[in-house]
């Protein structure tokens, strides 16, 4: 791959893009490096505007076309006023940007400013003027001076507006590039905390079934685990992921925790799934927190209990339901530590789906149901 070149600051305009040599394989390959156009088009700019003066103006003060007098002036001219422009919108800009002295801002264009149409003005006058003529009708020096203040003001003015301009598009990129790192750390956050009381119970009921039914059971289970692991660590570490992955993903969950239900246990389990899941994708690990939550809630040790689970996908909508019966909780604690998942769901819905999502949970004490409606395209 190229060397990125850097011309300047990035600017706000495009990129051509030039070969890069592969030193490698010694000749010219088809990967390419970045040049910013933001320079080119400034040299342009510049060129047209001193050719333009120098082509098109007859006279500018005691200097003029026809004479042959306005090459000099106009070309020193024309470095100082790049000097002021760029001065102001590359330097001193972006340092107020940073120390926010307003005093010390204003102080430096000023000097900066009158310095450079003090210089000019004394240049054109004890140099370029005596050089050219020595008539009586030539302007002074402070005529001199209030024409160059006249034509730097004018510079001034383009280079505060581009400085700032320039400024706070980088300022709002950095903004938003942060913003997009902070966004990422959270969801990562927020993932990391989906389901490690489920891997914990899982390897205990591992042990547990080694000590009491011999590894050909084990061996199930554990690679059943080892599967589930596998999406959570590796698969699911990127922003969206086919929704069969995630079906499949939900019904080995579901696998493993009939497992850990005994035969005395009067629960009945169910997962239904309508549609062609292979056309769409959808952020991993989204949908796990409400069967997570059924499972933790909904199974009954005394009585009968159950827990359905319905997914659709039509036309590019996704419509999720989750009900189960509500087990007894020995305490308001319990239940309000059992919202955490649920809790994380909604604020990673808020991220992903901000304006594509409808979240609906009803409990009438004796019913748990979560509905999700999704809009996957």
């Amino acid at each position: 791959m190229g060397k990125f070149v850097k011309w300047a600051k990035q600017g706000m305009f495009n990129y051509l893009y030039l070969p890069a040599e592969n030193k490698e394989t010694s000749h010219i390959t088809m990967k390419y490096r970045k040049l910013p156009i933001e320079p080119f088009i400034h040299l342009a700019l510049w060129l047209l505007g001193y050719l333009a003066i120098i082509l098109w103006v007859n006279t500018l003060g005691n200097f003029s076309r026809e004479q042959g007098t306005l090459v000099l002036p106009v070309t020193l001219g024309t470095l100082l006023n790049a000097i002021l422009f760029y001065a102001v919108s590359l330097g001193l800009i972006p340092r107020y940007s940073v120390h926010k002295k307003l005093g010390v801002f204003l102080g430096q264009i000023t000097g900066v400013f009158a310095g450079l149409a003090l210089l000019e003005s004394l240049t054109d006058y004890l140099f370029f003027v005596n050089y050219y003529s020595s008539s009586s009708t030539d302007q002074g020096l402070t005529d001199h001076l209030i024409l160059n203040l006249a034509v730097n003001l004018v510079f001034l003015s383009l280079a505060l507006g581009y400085g700032f301009t320039k400024n706070w598009i980088r300022t709002e990129r950095q903004r938003q590039q942060l913003k997009q790192e902070m966004l990422s750390a959270e969801l990562n956050f927020l993932k990391a905390q989906v389901n490690p009381h489920f891997l914990f119970n899982v390897l205990n009921m591992a042990f547990a079934s080694a000590a009491a039914h011999g590894d050909e059971q084990t061996s199930g289970i554990i690679e059943k685990l080892a599967n589930l692991m596998r999406y959570m660590l590796y698969e699911s570490n990127v922003p969206e992921i086919e929704l069969t992955r995630e079906v499949a993903y939900i019904e080995s969950f579901i696998e493993l925790q009939k497992l850990r239900l005994s035969s005395e246990i009067q629960a009945t389990v169910q997962l239904e799934v309508e549609g062609d899941c292979s056309r769409y994708r959808i952020a991993p690990l989204l949908l796990i927190p409400f069967v997570e939550n059924a499972f933790k809630h909904g199974i009954r040790l005394e009585e009968k209990s159950g827990i359905l689970i319905k997914l659709s996908v039509a036309d590019g909508k996704l419509y999720f339901r989750s009900e189960n019966t509500i087990a007894k909780v020995q305490n308001e604690l319990e239940r309000k530590v059992g919202g955490v998942g649920l809790e994380n769901l909604r604020k990673r819905l808020l991220l992903l789906y901000p304006q594509a999502h409808q979240l609906r949970i009803s409990d009438n004490g004796d019913l748990y149901v979560a509905e999700l409606k999704l809009n996957l395209n």
